[in-house]
């Protein structure tokens, strides 16, 4: 954190003194260093070493302060590291040596990629501040798709309403037809009545133009079909909007009370989604995944033992079938818990569905935090590696080189980190393998090196903490 802090004072040092500089003419010679250091920036950032990329685009505009694409890299590398506070600090103090056109570009940047991030509040601040130096029309699109995120359906309508061009003219078309078919279905038809998709925006199209055909004249049945499409496209709050009207009208129909639970969910109405859905439960093949959706809420209401419960009721729910996605997030909050003997429990059910190799990975995870590395063996000699998926593979690598740890078996964990590295050098949980293995043959040096990779690889967190760790007994 320090690091970023000191680097962002210095870049912000070079963009003031450039201000002062900005009447220099700029020599054949300083374009050539300047070229050349930016090379070399790509070279580092395609190799994810961005702490040393980030120096070098430092060192680039302390020649040129006037040019974007140096700091449009330091703002692509923060974005990818999720900080999106401090890609804003370096556009703001950019100050004059950047024109408002291309500030405005990088304001977009980061609203795209905090609405990805679905940090909807940073999204809207960082288009506005666009708005007010750039004409770009993706600013007011990425407004109007905040605003629908933020459950403002009528400032989004408002903004949708406007002639927007190109590419931007079909999305916003085929956005302002969802809002309108909550009011007005021959409205909403006559918006898309003359689109040509194209090809980005044909299935999405095809898709609404689908629904408008089929409604009816129940509508309750038409408001399902809506809510479950909005949803599916990203916009929760427009299912709430067509489906919350009716609600008095849905006691017997599951569909209807599962989809808007669901929708209350992804906006963030726990209670809500709760209360709706707690009415709604019966045995229908909905019932698993509204008892998954009540588990999570649960969870995000800070009710562990109720959401755990309801986790317990969508596994024992479907029976012999399996949804690994539903079975791992349950078994990764119960270790985030440190329960292990509930999580075998939870594996057990598993194993009885399916032999997909997705178990014995989660079975050596277990046991390894149980520190049982017999059992944990057992379960990895059970893989047959080669029939892994690419990330399977990873995660049965990072397993294996775990159990070499702890077993002291330094030779083949050198064999598996060679397969390792082979696979994926920038894997963080590679680097912490070696980082950890050099730490045990003595060699601190690298030790040190590979630790800071791990932490520089790992934008989920998955081993920083660990290599943080490590770290701390290195220095």
């Amino acid at each position: 954190m320090k690091k970023i802090y000191k680097l962002i004072m210095m870049v912000l040092i070079v963009l003031i003194s450039g201000i002062f500089l900005s009447g220099c003419t700029v020599s054949d010679e300083e374009i050539s260093e300047y070229e050349q250091i930016i090379s070399d920036a790509d070279i580092l950032i395609s190799s994810r070493e961005y702490a040393s990329a980030m120096d070098k685009l430092t060192d680039a505009l302390e020649i040129i302060p006037s040019r974007v694409d140096a700091v449009e890299k330091m703002v692509n590398i923060f974005l990818i590291k999720n900080r999106l506070e401090d890609a804003l600090v370096i556009i703001d103090e950019s100050g004059s040596e950047l024109s408002g056109e291309d500030k405005g570009k990088l304001y977009i940047l980061v609203g795209k990629k905090s609405y990805e991030y679905r940090d909807f509040d940073t999204a809207l601040y960082s288009y506005q501040l666009a708005e007010e130096i750039s004409k770009d029309e993706q600013i007011l699109l990425g407004e109007a798709k905040v605003y629908l995120q933020k459950g403002e359906v009528e400032k989004a309508k408002k903004i949708l309403g406007n002639n927007f061009e190109a590419n931007n003219y079909i999305e916003s078309r085929i956005i302002l037809s969802y809002i309108q078919a909550l009011s007005d279905f021959e409205e909403a038809k006559e918006t898309v009545s003359e689109i040509e998709p194209g090809d980005e925006w044909r299935n999405e199209y095809s898709k609404w133009q689908s629904l408008l055909s089929s409604l009816t004249e129940d509508t309750l049945f038409n408001g399902t079909k809506q809510a479950k499409l909005y949803i599916d496209v990203g916009y929760p709050y427009l299912a709430v909007s067509a489906l919350e009207p009716l609600e008095d009208e849905m006691s017997e129909y599951t569909d209807g009370q599962y989809l808007l639970g669901k929708a209350y969910h992804e906006v963030g109405q726990y209670q809500a989604s709760v209360d709706i859905l707690e009415e709604s439960v019966s045995i229908t093949d909905y019932s698993p995944y509204i008892y998954w959706i009540l588990a999570r809420d649960y969870y995000l209401l800070n009710d562990i033992e109720t959401a755990f419960s309801y986790y317990d009721s969508a596994i024992a729910t479907l029976g012999d079938d399996l949804i690994q996605e539903l079975h791992a997030e349950y078994l990764n909050l119960l270790l985030k818990s440190n329960q292990t003997e509930k999580a075998l429990e939870v594996m057990r059910i598993a194993e009885k569905g399916t032999d997909e190799p997705w178990v014995n990975l989660l079975y050596a995870r277990i046991y390894n935090l149980r520190e049982d590395y017999e059992n944990q063996k057992y379960y990895l000699d059970q893989i047959e590696y080669e029939i892994l998926s690419e990330e399977e593979k990873k995660e049965y690598l990072y397993s294996k080189g775990l159990y070499m740890l702890e077993t002291s078996d330094y030779d083949e964990l050198r064999r598996v980190n060679n397969i390792f590295w082979e696979l994926d050098e920038y894997d963080p949980r590679y680097n912490l393998l070696v980082a950890r293995l050099s730490f045990e043959e003595g060699n601190l040096e690298d030790a040190r090196i590979y630790s800071k990779k791990a932490i520089e690889y790992d934008l989920q967190r998955v081993v920083t903490d660990d290599a943080q760790k490590l770290l701390a007994q290195i220095d």
